[in-house]
Parts: structure tokens; C-alpha cells; sequence
């Protein structure tokens, strides 16, 4: 991006959020496939459907700004290495060896789910800089403020959740 901002970098923002979200959607989904406790996998069930919604919204944001592409490597340069670490977490998750996992295994794996809790957090970092970077350029914000503080509002109530699922096993 150039240190001046414009329509399509607060767009490509928005883009990137949520091909991250998408992504982190699928890791969420495939640690609820594999686990089996089913309260645990319910829990991991919805912070899934609750990304993927998200990815939606934030693709949504980005198309009512303006229609842009980005390559994920592009992705990396707006929002640095966090970015990177976090998705390809969730790669190495969604495309881990799907077999079922108990409660011993999934213990053994919790590295990889607090890990997820830093992505709520980046997430929700992510979405107020894009708020204010939309601010700064003069953007209609309105709706952009009610769908991210929604957002952010989940994404503070996932963490909660990965602490209750970190409680139960």
C-alpha cells in the first residue's frame, strides 16, 4: 500500500480479512470433524459457521468499496507476517491427516487451537484498523462500523469459547 490511502486499499483490507476468515472457517471445521467429543466439536462447529459468515460480510464490505484482487501474498504485505503465521496455521490444519481425534489427542494439539485465539485477536485488530483507515478516507462508515463491531463482538465471544473448550479437555 502507499502511505496515502485509498478506496482500494481499504477494499483490499476488507478482502483480505476475509480470505483469512475463510480460511480459519475450514480449520475450525476440520478440528470439529476430527474430534470426538461431541460438546467440544459442537463448540468448534460454531466459531466455524460464525467465520464463514464473516468471510461473507467482509467480502461484501470489500465489494461495496470496490471491486479489487488480491493474492494472498499481497495479503501479507497490508497486514504482515501475523497474517502469514495465522493462515498458514489454519492450511496446515485444514489439511492435516483427517482422522478422529480424542480427548488425549486433542490435548496434545491444544498448541495449535490457542493459537486460533490469537487469530480472534488479530482478527479483531485487523477489522478496527480497516474502520479507521475507512474513517481517514472519508468513506460512508455507518454500516461499515455496525458489521465490523459485529464481527468483533464474535470474535470476542470465540476466544471465550476456545477457553471453555481449553476448561473441558
Amino acid at each position: 500500500m502507499t502511505s496515502k490511502l485509498e478506496r482500494s486499499d481499504i477494499a483490499k483490507m476488507f478482502l483480505c480479512s476475509s480470505i483469512l476468515e475463510e480460511h480459519i472457517s475450514k480449520a475450525y471445521q476440520s478440528l470439529a470433524e476430527r474430534v470426538t467429543n461431541r460438546h467440544v466439536s459442537r463448540l468448534l462447529n460454531v466459531i466455524s459457521v460464525d467465520s464463514r459468515k464473516h468471510s461473507v460480510l467482509l467480502k461484501l464490505l470489500s465489494e461495496s468499496i470496490q471491486k479489487v484482487t488480491v493474492e494472498e501474498g499481497e495479503c501479507e504485505k497490508i497486514f504482515g507476517a501475523s497474517w502469514k503465521t495465522v493462515d498458514d496455521l489454519a492450511k496446515t490444519e485444514v489439511y492435516s491427516i483427517p482422522e478422529k481425534m480424542d480427548l488425549p489427542s486433542l490435548i496434545k494439539g491444544m498448541s495449535t487451537l490457542e493459537s486460533y485465539m490469537g487469530e480472534e485477536y488479530m482478527t479483531s485488530a485487523h477489522l478496527i484498523l480497516a474502520k479507521l483507515a475507512a474513517e481517514e478516507i472519508g468513506l460512508e462508515i455507518n454500516t461499515i462500523k455496525v458489521l465490523i463491531d459485529w464481527i468483533i463482538q464474535d470474535e470476542e465471544r470465540h476466544v471465550k469459547m476456545i477457553e471453555i473448550i481449553s476448561k473441558m479437555i
